[in-house]
């Protein structure tokens, strides 16, 4: 609440703020009591939303400050936690209306670490006046009348008569004043913003991976995929069935706006395919099979028409599905330089918004021409809609990714939080239910009898061995990315980020004294002892392959330009090479080239493709999304990927064919030490279940 103690020029200020009515600056005029913005040129108005208007209210009548984030979320939301970006989504809303970009301000700049002030002219109008009136004539009519200087005595009396009456006018407007105060304070606690209060239950408790719920929008019941491969329907109230099964993984079930059916995707190895199906599970249409790598969500316009989200070369695009005639047209979305579309959603007045993330993985909430309504400063990786309470669902920035909503003005509510496991999906019906995916999951590194390596509960990857028994490696053990040693049966933590950039790299240099990683598109380079150097990469892209020339220089490959480096950052060479992937063995300074189903080799640190020999043809399996290529000894391992399988194959010197020495699911990462075992990283103890939340 606000403060019952006001001081004598606050008051002044007060009064002053009553008998004003309209400001004009350049071509706007504001009316404060109506919350309306004219353009006196064009002479069209619109309606300010109250935090909208209360925010230039405030820049207006102090415009000799520069307000901090924190004072004007303390001054537009008292005594009421807010997100932190609230404050920069209501500057940007109102901006966009005075169409006063930051970069070219003319009412409202930005001071870099300090705040916001407005900087152009303002004049006053009176109350009842369609002119303007400048600060001195305001303060003018407010000052205290003079008497002639003949009238001494009558004039000390007068002026005691004018006092007493100014003072009984001050009290009176600051009651007034605190009175619409409380009408206005209680009148926006309006039901769409009270929290919502749930109930949660496991819905599905079967053992295996139930995901990707999909909530019928009239009768209670829901649909989802079930280890990846089935389709089950769950009425309410009534026991789960399974209707359909496909050697294809399954992703996205999508209810038709009806209800009556059902789209979804079914993803082979290379391609996709979207098929329609009845309530049980028998196949209506299906679409032409796409050239793809994965899928994102799947929405019904109408009866006919669907957006469809799937992914090519690493970028997710949309498309409009035509259900009768099944094709495909893409949508063109207007996104900022290094912005990347994650998922759609559709929400407020069944409008259709799609969310994306930066290079610096903050999340925004964009219509189709790239108008920004929500932003985030962390990546929003699912979202859905409650139509009944009218917010956005997504999940947090909590390490498990916990659930949250939002009002289209930025008000944020928390749901729920998982100890174990993670909120992978979310929908909700049409009573304001929810239905959420919690995924319980672990990875270990096992070695060659298969028991963990450091724990058997973390999520450890990229192991690398040295010939010295230590091994670098890769852990979200705290939610982000660090790199740790084990050496000597201890584990040590080498870095320390709080950030979302991901590692796919950890390499030891020839002579075992650094190790090289990557975090997104820059080098780190790290001893035993912690972070010695890091600089950019000159590249768009994630590094394909990343790897030592010599334990002064470092090379890196993203699927188009190899580029090397000395370690200080400096770029010393680069160059155009068509290959799949590239590895370089710098004890016998030699590369490793693979491409079109093909190895090939050629020594000398400078890579000359002239001089490329043919050791190996490789078959589809062996040749596919080749990655972790590694030299031990005189043995070449690389990872493979095919059908959603993983294979690790070892290739000796000099031999006809590559040997096949593990396949699975989920292999992750694999490290082979100076006696040739074989330690992997692998997804393992996969558990998903439904769990639902009943809105109160």
């Amino acid at each position: 609440m606000f403060s019952l103690y006001l001081s004598l020029p606050v008051l002044c200020l007060i009064v002053m703020s009553a008998a004003v009515k309209k400001y004009r600056f350049l071509h706007w005029e504001f009316d404060c009591q109506q919350d309306s913005l004219r353009h006196v040129d064009e002479q069209v108005s619109q309606k300010l939303e109250p935090q909208a208007a209360a925010l230039l209210l405030l820049l207006i009548e102090n415009r000799e400050k520069v307000f901090s984030k924190e004072e004007l979320s303390r001054a537009l939301w008292p005594d009421t936690v807010v997100e932190e970006n609230s404050v920069y989504q209501l500057l940007t809303k109102l901006r966009k209306v005075l169409r006063d970009p930051p970069k070219q301000a003319q009412i409202i700049k930005t001071f870099p670490k300090k705040g916001y002030r407005l900087i152009c002219e303002v004049k006053r109008c009176e109350a009842g006046e369609s002119g303007t009136q400048s600060d001195e004539k305001i303060r003018e009519q407010l000052a205290v009348p003079q008497e002639p200087e003949n009238t001494s005595g009558g004039k000390q009396a007068t002026n005691k008569k004018q006092e007493k009456r100014f003072q009984l006018t001050l009290i009176t407007v600051f009651f007034l004043l605190l009175g619409f105060t409380a009408i206005a304070y209680f009148s926006i606690q309006s039901p769409q913003e009270t929290p919502v209060n749930y109930s949660s239950l496991e819905l599905t408790t079967a053992l295996g991976l139930e995901s990707w719920p999909a909530a019928h929008p009239l009768d209670g019941s829901i649909v989802y995929i079930k280890d990846g491969h089935q389709l089950w329907r769950k009425g309410k109230n009534t026991y789960a069935e399974q209707i359909f099964e496909s050697p294809d993984r399954l992703f996205y079930p999508a209810w038709s706006i009806k209800g009556d059916n059902i789209a979804l995707w079914q993803l082979k190895n290379t391609e996709c395919l979207l098929t329609v199906r009845d309530k049980q599970g028998n196949e209506l249409t299906r679409s032409p099979l796409v050239r793809c790598d994965y899928v994102g969500r799947l929405l019904w316009l109408d009866d006919n028409r669907l957006l469809a989200i799937y992914r090519t070369a690493g970028l997710y695009r949309v498309f409009q599905y035509d259900v009768p005639a099944g094709t495909f047209t893409e949508i063109p979305l207007v996104l900022n330089e290094g912005e990347r579309l994650r998922t759609v959603v559709k929400a407020w007045q069944d409008k259709i918004f799609y969310i994306t993330v930066d290079a610096n993985y903050h999340s925004r909430l964009i219509d189709k021409s790239g108008i920004a309504y929500l932003s985030w400063d962390y990546p929003v990786k699912f979202a859905a809609f409650d139509s009944k309470q009218q917010r956005l669902l997504i999940n947090d920035k909590s390490k498990h990714q916990g659930l949250s909503s939002f009002t289209l003005d930025g008000q944020q509510q928390n749901i729920a939080q998982t100890a174990r496991g993670i909120f992978s999906a979310i929908a909700a019906d049409h009573q304001g239910n929810l239905y959420a995916t919690v995924e319980n999951w672990q990875v270990n590194i096992r070695d060659k009898d298969n028991l963990p390596v450091f724990s058997s509960t973390s999520l450890d990857y990229l192991p690398v061995s040295n010939a010295l028994g230590e091994t670098a490696f890769m852990s979200r053990r705290g939610g982000f990315c660090q790199i740790y040693l084990h050496e000597e049966g201890k584990v040590k933590q080498l870095s320390h980020f709080n950030n979302y950039d991901k590692v796919k790299f950890v390499r030891w240099s020839p002579d075992l004294s650094l190790i090289l990683t990557n975090r997104d598109n820059s080098a780190y380079i790290y001893n035993r002892n912690g972070l010695v150097n890091s600089f950019a990469l000159v590249t768009p892209d994630l590094p394909v392959s990343f790897g030592w020339l010599s334990k002064d220089k470092i090379y890196s490959f993203d699927g188009d330009y190899l580029r090397y480096y000395l370690l200080s950052g400096q770029k010393v060479a680069e160059f155009q090479l068509d290959a799949d992937n590239v590895f370089y063995q710098a004890d016998k300074q030699l590369w490793w080239l693979f491409n079109n189903n093909r190895l090939y080799a050629v020594g000398g640190e400078l890579l000359d493709t002239a001089q490329l020999t043919e050791q190996l043809k490789l078959s589809g399996q062996q040749g596919s999304k080749i990655s972790d290529i590694r030299m031990v000894g005189n043995r070449m391992y690389w990872k493979s990927r095919s059908d959603h399988q993983d294979f690790i194959w070892q290739y000796q010197l000099n031999d006809s064919a590559p040997a096949l020495i593990k396949r699975g699911r989920f292999i992750w990462n694999y490290d082979v030490n100076s006696g040739f075992e074989l330690s992997v990283a692998v997804k393992e103890h996969i558990e998903g279940n439904i769990r639902f939340y009943k809105s109160h």
